[in-house]
């Protein structure tokens, strides 16, 4: 059984984030807890009252607890309700750690936001598990029927395609995005078998050149809205992450401008 958690703390009851993780439970029969993170700032402990407030705030998300376990019980699907106090990013990672992936949302509506710096998609720096994030920009049903996956020979890439099997063996139709480079011959290893892979757990999908360019992720999105995808599957951060954020990349422009469901690993 998948075990699946949600970040929903900050998102509306019927937001298509949670209304997303609800029907992907069903439909993958996964257990599926919702968790809400009681934020603490280590500057403002000095505050007076701020342990009151972080306790009221404990208690009100814990208060929520029959909401989720209703919603569970209407989706037809096991699970249970966390509430954890801590630093955002520190405390959302840990306890990734024994979930096969963190669904989330994506907050892309806001031009404000400051791509790949709120505290969802900075989790991807951590040690965390890999996360499926929805924009808020996104109204469609999460039915995940078309998947395409964005290649590139890199362990980011290979973590994402492997982390995401379960969804990749339920889609009608999966695409290969091939942008890796040849190595050096006889000095370079060998690439990655995705293909093999693929095939052995009962996935036949066409492959298609990727050139690189410098709007990798403009190029990404076109492609898979092109393909009218429900996801799409890739390797975060795949050159040093203070380079992406400081020089731009493919993962920073996706995490400000994806307007499809994003399965991120690394």
């Amino acid at each position: 059984m998948l075990d699946l958690i949600v970040n929903a703390g900050r998102t509306e009851p019927d937001s298509p984030t949670l209304r997303g993780a609800l029907a992907l439970a069903r439909r993958q029969q996964a257990f599926l807890t919702g968790l809400e993170l009681v934020t603490v700032y280590p500057s403002l402990l000095a505050v007076p009252d701020a342990i009151a407030l972080l306790a009221e705030a404990e208690k009100e998300a814990r208060g929520r607890r029959d909401w989720w376990l209703g919603l569970c019980r209407e989706a037809g699907i096991a699970g249970d309700w966390e509430v954890i106090r801590g630093i955002h990013v520190e405390a959302l990672a840990k306890r990734s750690r024994l979930a096969d992936f963190v669904i989330g949302e994506l907050r892309i509506s806001d031009p404000d936001a400051p791509a790949g710096l709120d505290e969802i998609t900075r989790t991807l720096f951590a040690d965390a598990a890999p996360m499926l994030l929805i924009p808020d920009v996104w109204h469609r049903e999460l039915h995940i029927e078309r998947v395409l996956i964005a290649w590139n020979g890199s362990a980011e890439a290979a973590h994402a395609v492997k982390a995401a099997l379960p969804l990749l063996a339920q889609a009608s139709v999966v695409h290969v995005l091939d942008g890796e480079r040849a190595g050096l011959p006889g000095i370079s290893p060998p690439p990655l078998p995705l293909r093999g892979w693929l095939r052995r757990h009962g996935i036949e999908a066409p492959w298609q050149p990727f050139p690189t360019e410098h709007d990798v992720g403009s190029a990404l999105l076109d492609a898979a809205l092109s393909f009218q995808a429900d996801l799409l599957v890739m390797g975060a951060w795949g050159r040093s992450r203070i380079g992406e954020l400081v020089l731009g990349g493919a993962t920073r422009w996706l995490l400000g401008h994806a307007t499809l469901p994003l399965f991120l690993a690394r």
